[in-house]
């Protein structure tokens, strides 16, 4: 009897003890590394050999950019010039025998009837010129050009007087500057409505425009003769 209850007390104990046990949250385990594997790559075939290609390089030649003068075979240096030109003139103008009867004369040349004077009703042979020009360029890329040139004028406003004249020339230019010329000159007069035309002149450049200063004659066989000077911009 004795022994029965002393298992009983111990199996109640143990009972106990495995309740209290199993009431308890049980601790978390380490756990072991997971070990972490590399992707392995997959073999690449060999590629296949490829026949050789020749490549054939171009060289190209660039001419460089023009700048500033250009320098001729003959080692003359041009200047950059524009072909055509063209501009207000303002000059003078001189008529030789204005006054002398060299007008209304007769199948001779004598008993002559009137002036210049009297024609035009001028008072002085000094007059003023006022006009348009135009000069065209034929560049011949060195030191020599064949220009062209185009007047259209009226002189006599000073003395309240309209007189047109109209002149065209042909000629040389030197080194882009001096011209020489000679020409026809037109005017509103019966007797010698024309007559020839010589001129010279220098025209320097000042920045991107020009200055030109010319000279003209117009010769007249009755003695009449004109000339004078004409300044003015040209661009």
């Amino acid at each position: 009897m004795k022994t029965q209850t002393t298992a009983l007390l111990t199996l109640s104990v143990l009972t106990l003890t495995t309740a209290t046990v199993a009431a308890q949250p049980a601790e978390p385990q380490p756990q072991p590394p997971v070990p972490v594997l590399a992707p392995v790559a997959a073999p690449v075939a060999p590629a296949a050999a490829q026949p050789a290609v020749a490549t054939a390089t171009a060289t190209v030649s660039v001419p460089a950019a023009a700048e500033g003068p250009r320098v001729e075979s003959t080692g003359w240096t041009r200047p950059p010039g524009a072909r055509l030109l063209h501009g207000i003139r303002l000059g003078y103008n001189f008529i030789s025998n204005y006054d002398v009867m060299t007008r209304g004369c007769d199948s001779d040349g004598n008993n002559c009837t009137k002036s210049l004077k009297d024609e035009f009703g001028i008072q002085t042979p000094h007059t003023m010129i006022l006009g348009y020009e135009a000069m065209y360029r034929i560049v011949g890329h060195s030191w020599l050009n064949v220009i062209m040139v185009g007047n259209v004028s009226v002189a006599g406003l000073e003395q309240s007087k309209f007189i047109p004249t109209a002149s065209g020339l042909i000629g040389a230019e030197l080194n882009h500057s001096f011209q020489i010329g000679i020409g026809v000159n037109l005017t509103p007069d019966k007797e010698a409505p024309s007559h020839m035309i010589a001129a010279v002149g220098w025209t320097p450049k000042v920045g991107s425009i020009y200055t030109p200063v010319h000279f003209f004659f117009v010769p007249d066989p009755a003695g009449n003769h004109r000339s004078g000077a004409t300044i003015g911009v040209t661009w």
